[in-house]
């Protein structure tokens, strides 16, 4: 099995303030780039580098809220678990019954 590259390896470590601004743009890049928001987009540039070519985040803001309310927040509660510890299949799975019991309790 290959080992799994770090696509944040090259990211500055995130010190203060500004140290965060100057790598938000990059990790926003990485994110859209992990989920394929590119594969979506509107820009030939994106689709030809099969990646977010854009750094301001807008991408990413767009495809998220266009995903729905259900899948948004499973992908939420699956990064909260992987924070928590939990390894990915875990992870995913307890974000989607907790998405499911929410759904249960509204009646959705």
């Amino acid at each position: 099995m290959p080992k799994r590259q770090n696509l944040f390896a090259d990211i500055p470590p995130i010190t203060d303030f500004e140290s965060c601004q100057r790598a938000r743009p990059l990790i926003l890049q990485r994110l859209g780039d992990i989920i394929g928001v590119w594969e979506a987009c509107e820009n030939k540039s994106c689709i030809r580098a099969r990646s977010c070519q854009r750094s301001d985040g807008a991408c990413l803001a767009a495809f998220m809220q266009a995903v729905p309310d259900g899948e948004r927040r499973e992908f939420r509660y699956a990064l909260e678990n992987r924070s928590k510890g939990l390894a990915p299949d875990e992870a995913i799975a307890r974000a989607q019954a907790r998405v499911a019991e929410e759904s249960a309790r509204q009646g959705e």
